[in-house]
């Protein structure tokens, strides 16, 4: 009698560690679906907007302060901080709202170019776009228009767990080999997109 309900148990709790480890898959499965079918209820379902600007903000900050070290003295450095948080928020929820991040994943809007212009709210420089960029941009247009933009959409390459709460989700596209990294964290039985890299700011290459 005990061999059984310890049996049960045993199996009970290996359904329960399959489900938690299944969840964040699904949540991401659901937030990519959401976005190429433009739900947009279903996608802020998925995504912590706060945190995600947040995140982004700070990366933004941090560039800031590295191009202008030795330029700006320290005793003005809190307030620099405040002086472009009031800048960057508004500018911000513009680019990190559900229509952005749906553009990004349906491949409407290149990584590169949004890259750009997210680097641009933090340096106030707008980069020129490479020949290739702009080409890859226009071509992703060009097929939005005739309905064949399904390459330019992201797609799950692999995703782990990088902490007990924390998964890393790697995405791509038929089309370049542009890899973009999404953090997922658990809101309880949820998981939620909090941040977004390109693989390239990860390994620090150009």
């Amino acid at each position: 009698m005990n061999g059984k309900w310890l049996l049960r148990i045993g199996l009970v709790s290996l359904l329960l560690i399959m489900v938690y480890a299944a969840l964040p898959w699904y949540s991401a499965r659901q937030l990519i679906e959401a976005a190429q079918h433009n739900d947009v209820a279903k996608l802020e379902r998925y995504v912590d907007f706060p945190q995600l600007r947040g995140n982004i903000r700070r990366r933004l900050q941090e560039e800031v302060h590295r191009s202008l070290a030795g330029d700006l003295p320290p005793e003005l450095g809190e307030l620099f901080s405040a002086g472009a948080d009031l800048f960057l928020e508004p500018l911000l929820k513009r680019l990190i709202s559900p229509e952005g991040i749906t553009q990004l994943i349906q491949g409407q809007r290149d990584w590169r170019e949004f890259e750009r212009e997210l680097n641009s709210l933090g340096t106030g420089k707008h980069d020129r776009p490479h020949a290739d960029n702009s080409a890859a941009s226009a071509n992703a247009g060009s097929d939005s228009a005739n309905g064949d933009d399904h390459g330019h959409h992201w797609h799950m390459e692999h995703w782990y767990f990088s902490g007990h709460s924390t998964v890393e989700v790697v995405c791509g596209n038929r089309e370049d080999d542009q890899l973009v990294q999404l953090q997922l964290q658990r809101r309880g039985l949820r998981w939620l997109l909090v941040d977004i890299r390109k693989i390239d700011d990860l390994t620090g290459e150009d």
